[in-house]
């Protein structure tokens, strides 16, 4: 029997960095796979790493050794050439990493856009022969925020793809830059909106929503550093937010300003959700709709489109976020680089993709730590849950994603009003305003939930028929994230859930992932035994086996924990051993920054070329400068040190109170109406923040008068006048200044 291996690897300038292997049978073109993320066996919650220890737990997972027998590695851009910065340095980037680093064939070392990563994943594992696509996240390879694809057959066809701000970024910059929720907050702000309600309009989210474009720009600044001089100095990082706002020091999450703040953020992500779900049904028609990218972990709003759009059946891939990528791109390679793979030999009726921990493994886990274990009986379990014990169940393969789906779950008794504050404070000590899931047997799922279809990834809300009867696993706005189980799907965990219908007549209980606060899911029964002696839970279960705490009470968890450490060092050791090159990192890192001080240099050499190229052209011309003030500032400044005699006009695309450039922009005509444009003959976009909304305003001036200057090589030469007077002690940094016109 002979097999083709496609790994998928998500570039590793991405926060939640991890591997996947899908893995197909030459004759019978079936497949299965494996995913991970790395944080699950790094024990750090977004850990910006090259995944080492995800691609060999992979490889173990099919018995292979090294990378001999891997077909093709594939990964996205997370810029693509054009953007990573201009110049013959343009392309030595974080991929290049790869190549110099594995033991692999470069030749077989394949891209594929970000977001076409994301479509990959999620229409790949639907059981839809066609659908239309939506991708909504924080920026894609192509700096864009939302990509419309149509899916048929194996074929992925990209319909629209746009670059306004989107809701993916003006959310996390909510998250991050007032609610101080940090990386990965944005599910945080989800469940704290609800109690903003009452105290709606604390800040002005306004997006422009003109045909497709969700354009942020009125409540968000665009980073005024090119993308090379923000590498190499993060403190010049400005805050994004255009608006007056406060930001959450104290963690008051729940005062009026700050509950109110999420609820606004929320309540135009779904407005905008539904909004891109009409304008995609009208591209290509598809009762279908697939979505992916970090916003479709927004379930709330996932409903709200399903509700107010003409799509009548929806798909959310589990590990929709960026955490998914690597199973998109390995899915890409089994699709598209080997000839007759079928899409109906896929099979994703779960998201259970880890590795199975056997028996034996734990028992002789146990035994080396002297914890008191016994056989695991799923009708005592019900019992325990039904009494109000709190139960850890790491059994089976572990999920893909941010959602526990109960392989890696905390169960509880959601009839009780008490155990949600329970769980909150003393067992997995986060925010009290953090809601929980309900697990529910999928056949009783009407019965309970304003769902009409099967939820399996939790990643569908819906309102609850009997709140009163379930109150731990609602919310406060009387909705749940609602999981559906099936016996195909889970059967150890569909009988427990059985059972425990059988002795209250409830066929829910409540699910939430098996963490600490801060800590990511757990993933090995090792793991789960150190989560469980250092919270609050009852009993854990690992596989067929369970353990009381009770009779557990002397164990040392110091002693876990060094030698879980240990464990992981060695498995990283091994696995840098057999898969890489001896490179070094640090000459990595030291020949980077050669190149990147190189492609600032080359940037703005490029970009003065541009600009004379085009002061040649329109020498003896008219020009209307239009945008904000500092980029017209910088634009002014460079064309009067070519021009002597020159005729500009300024019009001001919007009033800023946020620059303080007016003054210097006297001496420039202003232009006091847009229909006055007209009369110049060349018109310059300085600004590209607005450069869509400028250009849909300019609709009278023909394509060879615009000119729009803002792009990747042109933003070096303006930001040289912008940050000039910025004191650094970087010497690249200076030198590129320096170097500027």
């Amino acid at each position: 029997m002979t097999f083709k291996f496609f790994l998928g690897i998500q570039s590793y300038a991405n926060a939640d960095s991890g591997a996947s292997i899908v893995r197909v049978n030459s004759k019978t073109k079936k497949i299965d796979y494996v995913c991970i993320s790395e944080e699950r066996l790094i024990r750090k919650k977004h850990p910006y790493t090259f995944p080492i220890n995800s691609i060999k737990y992979c490889l173990d997972y099919f018995g292979l050794k090294d990378l001999k027998k891997v077909n093709y590695i594939i990964s996205d851009w997370i810029k693509i050439k054009k953007w990573h910065r201009s110049g013959p340095s343009y392309n030595y980037s974080e991929f290049d990493y790869f190549k110099e680093k594995f033991k692999f064939n470069t030749k077989k070392i394949i891209q594929i856009d970000h977001h076409l990563a994301h479509a990959a994943s999620v229409f790949y594992t639907s059981k839809f022969k066609e659908s239309s696509i939506l991708i909504v996240d924080g920026i894609g390879s192509d700096l864009e925020t939302t990509s419309f694809f149509k899916g048929e057959g194996r074929e992925i066809k990209l319909i629209k793809k746009y670059r306004e701000f989107g809701i993916g970024t003006a959310y996390g910059a909510v998250t991050n830059h007032i609610l101080n929720l940090g990386t990965g907050g944005e599910g945080k702000t989800m469940g704290l909106a609800p109690y903003g309600s009452k105290y709606r309009n604390q800040v002005k989210i306004r997006p422009k929503l003109n045909g497709i474009k969700t354009d942020f720009s009125s409540f968000m600044k665009r980073n005024p550093l090119s993308d090379a001089l923000n590498q190499l100095n993060k403190n010049l990082r400005p805050n994004p937010i255009k608006v007056k706002h406060k930001f959450c020091k104290d963690k008051n999450y729940l005062d009026k300003y700050f509950s109110g703040v999420a609820f606004d953020i929320q309540n135009v992500a779904e407005k905008t959700m539904i909004h891109l779900g009409k304008e995609l049904y009208k591209s290509v028609k598809s009762k279908n709709i697939c979505l992916a990218g970090g916003v479709a972990l927004n379930s709330v709003a996932n409903k709200k489109l399903l509700d107010n759009s003409k799509f009548k059946n929806i798909f959310v891939f589990p590990a929709c976020s960026d955490a998914g990528i690597s199973f998109g791109a390995a899915l890409w390679g089994a699709f598209n680089l080997m000839k007759g793979t079928k899409r109906k030999k896929l099979s994703f009726d779960h998201a259970y993709t880890g590795k199975n921990y056997s028996n034996n493994q734990i028992e002789k886990l146990l035994k080396k730590f002297n914890i008191s274990y016994s056989k695991k009986d799923n009708y005592k379990v019900a019992k325990y849950i039904a009494e109000g014990k709190i139960i850890g169940r790491c059994s089976g393969r572990s999920e893909y994603g941010p959602r526990a789906l109960g392989n890696r779950s905390i169960l509880a008794d959601a009839r009780s009003t008490k155990m949600r504050d329970y769980l909150n404070l003393q067992v997995k000590h986060r925010e009290v305003f953090r809601p929980f899931a309900p697990v529910i047997l999928e056949e009783k799922n009407e019965e309970y939930f304003d769902l009409k279809q099967p939820s399996p990834f939790m990643l569908l809300v819906a309102k609850s028929h009997k709140a009163s009867l379930i109150p731990s696993a609602i919310h406060v706005d009387k909705t749940a994230r609602v999981q559906t189980i099936n016996k195909n799907q889970n059967e150890d965990l569909y009988n427990l859930i059985n059972n425990f219908f059988k002795i209250t007549n409830i066929p829910v209980i409540l699910n939430t992932s098996f963490n600490d606060a801060g800590e990511p899911i757990v993933e090995t029964p090792l793991d789960a035994i150190i989560c469980f002696f250092q919270t609050k839970l009852d009993y854990l279960i690992l596989n067929d086996f369970i353990i009381d705490r009770e009779k557990n009470i002397k164990i040392k968890l110091d002693k876990l924990k060094k030698f879980r450490i240990s464990k992981i060092q060695k498995y990283a050791k091994i696995a840098k051993l057999k898969l890489l090159n001896k490179t070094s990192k640090f000459e990595y890192i030291k020949r980077k920054q050669y190149f990147t001080k190189q492609a600032i240099f080359y940037s703005i050499i490029n970009s003065k070329e541009k600009l004379l190229r085009f002061i040649k052209k329109n020498k003896k011309k008219r020009i209307a400068l239009i945008g904000t003030n500092d980029h017209t500032f910088a634009i002014y400044k460079m064309l009067k040190k070519f021009i002597k005699k020159i005729d500009i006009g300024y019009f001001q695309i919007k009033k800023e109170n946020d620059y303080l450039l007016e003054k210097k922009l006297i001496n420039l005509k202003k232009i006091r109406n847009i229909n006055e444009i007209k009369k110049y003959d060349v018109v310059v976009i300085s600004s590209f923040e607005y450069q869509t909304e400028i250009k849909e305003k300019l609709k009278f001036v023909k394509k060879d008068k615009l000119f729009e200057i803002y792009d990747n090589s042109s933003r070096s030469l303006i930001d040289s006048y912008l940050i000039k007077n910025i004191k650094t002690k970087n010497k690249i940094f200076r030198e590129g200044v320096k170097t500027s016109l």
